[in-house]
């Protein structure tokens, strides 16, 4: 069943996460590994209430917000970089095809849906996917080039005007 599928891949993506947070002795790169996890838990919620026959709406995700935070604390207590453990780079870049995959399975399976609240929730779980995405590969790039991530329009450090 699809919906089977679906909640295996959501608990490898968590395992992954949680996996990867232990190996990690950084306190932020571990932060920002436990929050992808806590993501992929709530994935699996929405999949299994859609099993269930609730099809409610996938929430809003607060990540980007809660990674930018404590990525603007680190700044502001003058860290230049993401994490000081040299295994997150891999970790990120791993995790960049974990989310890309995932997007991909909910885009096919919202395009090959024939009820419409399937469709509907498997986009919606797609588009997150797609931000998780584009932010792990933000963190992988922050990684790499620190003082220019900061500058960054999307993520940067800007005030709202």
């Amino acid at each position: 069943m699809i919906i089977d599928d679906a909640m295996a891949m959501e608990e490898r993506a968590r395992a992954f996460y949680v996996e990867a947070a232990g190996r990690v002795n950084d306190p932020s790169g571990k932060k920002i590994l436990e929050l992808l996890a806590k993501e992929e838990v709530k994935h699996s919620q929405v999949l299994a209430g859609m099993k269930n026959g609730a099809y409610g709406e996938v929430a809003a995700s607060p990540l980007v917000e809660e990674i930018r935070d404590l990525v603007a604390e680190g700044v502001k207590t003058g860290r230049d970089a993401i994490s000081t453990d040299a295994s997150l780079r891999e970790i990120l870049r791993k995790a960049m095809d974990i989310e890309q995959a995932t997007r991909r399975f909910y885009e096919d399976k919202a395009a090959a849906a024939d009820r419409a609240e399937v469709k509907e929730l498997f986009g919606a779980l797609a588009e997150q996917e797609k931000e998780h995405y584009l932010l792990v590969g933000s963190l992988a790039e922050y990684f790499d080039r620190p003082a220019e991530w900061v500058e960054s329009a999307e993520f940067g450090l800007r005030p709202e005007y």
